[in-house]
């Protein structure tokens, strides 16, 4: 599955190796909506083991202040979405909460609409095309998420301060980003390449192409990560003691 995932990400970034081509010639930048579906299936493949086999056992086990709010029924909003799933696995393990994904993506909110109904979970799962950075309900979520979305965002700071806004008092942050350092010379060997290679094909183009920050796919690193959210009024970044070389996991207060 995580590598026929990889597999379909990568024949779906051919089609548009021409524009990346003119893009790096020309500047700017290769938008989103130039990817095609077998890109998205191909996403979509790749981090869905994370939301099966880790979002709940691994991940959210160490956070029992999450942890919490999910039993007792919590207001969820997952900061793009995709194609659904993550909030589809808590809906479904955490029936008393009320779930609410943004994506920017207006196909994947679509797709992700359609995957609530066929999983029985649209009772208490919606979906909306929204870019987060804009601005969100304030004060209104007890728990918010983000999974590889921090290092793509055309405005990583705008998209905290929405985050950081949109929280209750109490509310927790859990961000999951790319295992990286802000040191290049530290991001070495096969797996550094690989998210090298996501980063310059899709990552940074598609923040480019909104004239974005384009951080790339080793770009929210834990010291930027305490350094935007800080910025963003959040008082405590903690970074779960996880032994996995891919993600990062952080729990984000205000």
């Amino acid at each position: 599955m995580f590598f026929g995932g990889v597999y379909e990400e990568i024949a779906g970034i051919l089609p548009v190796l021409d524009d990346l081509g003119e893009a790096f010639r020309s500047g700017g930048g290769v938008p989103s909506a130039a990817y095609g579906e077998r890109f998205w299936n191909g996403l979509e493949r790749f981090t869905g083991t994370w939301y099966n086999h880790l979002l709940i056992p691994v991940w959210l086990a160490e956070m029992p202040a999450v942890l919490d709010k999910l039993e007792a029924g919590a207001d969820v909003a997952d900061v793009g979405c995709g194609h659904g799933k993550a909030l589809i696995t808590l809906a479904t393990e955490f029936p008393a909460g009320r779930y609410v994904g943004y994506d920017v993506h207006a196909p994947a909110v679509e797709r992700a609409r359609a995957a609530a109904e066929q999983a029985g979970v649209a009772d208490r799962v919606r979906f909306e095309h929204r870019d987060a950075a804009d601005g969100l309900p304030a004060g209104v979520h007890d728990v918010v998420l983000t999974c590889e979305v921090l290092h793509d965002a055309a405005d990583p700071g705008g998209l905290l301060r929405s985050i950081r806004e949109t929280l209750r008092p109490d509310g927790r942050y859990v961000c999951v980003d790319i295992n990286a350092s802000h040191r290049p010379e530290d991001n070495t060997g096969p797996l550094a390449a690989l998210f090298y290679g996501f980063s310059v094909l899709y990552c940074m183009t598609t923040s480019l192409a909104q004239n974005g920050a384009a951080l790339g796919t080793c770009g929210f690193d834990p010291y930027t990560a305490e350094r935007l959210c800080r910025q963003a009024g959040f008082s405590q970044v903690r970074r779960l003691p996880l032994d996995n070389p891919f993600n990062n996991v952080y729990e984000i207060i205000p």
